[in-house]
């Protein structure tokens, strides 16, 4: 039986866009295997192990990775690199993402997310994302500097609330030209500037 027919036998959670030509066919001896939740489950971020994985694959292999959520960041970030996706809803909490190494793939557009509090400050916009659940700050963070959120008026700079230093967010904030300044860093919380960079 190949991947396919696993996934149809499997019966997704959801309804899924038809499954990609290099994934239909594949053979299991082309399947690597990543589970990330008892990773995150032990609070780890596990991007470190996946990239790991990612740049060992060979052009044939396919990296089959399960996680309690759709993780739209990674998938975005490995599409700009060159990698196709598919993801597939088990259930409420279990998705599957598989990646294959590829010339061009269209990014995946970022889900909608759950309402949180948004203030203006001292003129400057501050988003509280503590009770957001992962990837949902970070996806805020770049629906927001890409200008796809529905709060357009930042003046190139915007305060956010996270619950921990978001040490991931940093490369793709530098890869569209911004940077972040920390402003406050309680018990409670962590309060971040992120800024439009100047022009050279």
């Amino acid at each position: 039986m190949n991947e396919a027919e696993l996934i149809l036998a499997e019966k997704p959670r959801i309804k899924q866009t038809t499954i990609p030509d290099w994934l239909s066919g594949a053979l299991p001896e082309q399947i690597i295997a990543l589970d990330v939740r008892p990773i995150l489950a032990a609070d780890i971020d596990p991007l470190a192990e996946i990239l790991s994985q990612v740049k060992k694959m060979s052009p044939e292999a396919i990296l089959s990775i399960e996680a309690p959520f759709d993780p739209v960041p990674l998938r975005r970030l490995l599409a700009g690199k060159g990698y196709d996706n598919y993801a597939v809803q088990r259930s409420d909490q279990h998705w599957q993402i598989y990646l294959k190494m590829h010339d061009v793939q269209k990014l995946p557009d970022f889900p909608d997310l759950p309402d949180f509090p948004v203030v203006r400050r001292d003129g400057i916009l501050e988003m509280d994302l503590r009770k957001l659940t992962p990837p949902d700050p970070m996806i805020a963070v770049l629906k927001m500097i890409e200008g796809i959120s529905d709060y357009r008026e930042i003046e190139g700079a915007f305060n956010v609330w996270l619950n921990r230093d978001p040490i991931y967010l940093y490369p793709e904030l530098v890869g569209r030209q911004w940077h972040t300044e920390i402003i406050r860093d309680e018990d409670d919380g962590l309060l971040i500037r992120i800024a439009k960079d100047e022009p050279i």
